[in-house]
C-alpha cells in the first residue's frame, strides 16, 4: 500500500469546450482520483485567463486547480490521462507537504531572526 500524500494539480483546458463538456471534464478527473484511492478536498475553478504567450494557438484558457490526498502512483494515471485529452492545453502536478514544511521552517526562523533583533535593540537602549 503507498502513501497518501497532499497534491495540487493545475490544468489549463481549452477555450473552445463548451461549458457542459468542461464540468463532465473536470468530473472525470475527480472520477479519476477518487477511483485510484485518492480523496479531492478542494475543486477551484479560476475560470477563463490571458497568457502571457500563446499556447497551441490559444491566447487564453480555462484554469482549474485540483487539491487532493492520494498515493504516489495515482499521479501517473492522473498525467496519463490529461496528456491523451486534447481539451488539455497544460498541466502541472506538485507535492505540497514539502512546501508547508518549508513554510514553517522559514517562518520560525524568520522570528527566531526577529526576537534577537528585538534583544539587541533592547541591550542598546539600556
Amino acid at each position: 500500500m503507498s502513501i497518501s500524500r497532499n497534491y495540487e494539480c493545475m490544468f489549463i483546458i481549452a477555450p473552445t469546450l463548451a461549458p457542459d463538456a468542461y464540468e463532465r471534464l473536470v468530473q472525470s478527473f475527480e472520477a479519476v482520483i477518487t477511483e485510484n484511492g485518492g480523496n479531492v478536498t478542494n475543486t477551484i475553478k479560476w475560470g477563463l485567463r490571458t497568457f502571457a504567450y500563446d499556447i497551441q494557438n490559444f491566447k487564453e484558457g480555462i484554469y482549474t486547480i485540483f487539491e487532493f490526498d492520494a498515493p504516489g502512483d495515482l499521479i501517473k494515471e492522473l498525467e496519463r490521462r490529461m496528456r491523451l485529452n486534447d481539451s488539455i492545453l497544460k498541466y502541472l502536478t506538485t507535492k505540497t507537504e514539502r512546501k508547508t514544511k518549508l513554510v514553517n521552517k522559514g517562518t520560525a526562523k524568520r522570528q527566531a531572526q526577529e526576537d534577537t533583533r528585538k534583544k539587541r535593540k533592547s541591550v542598546k537602549s539600556n
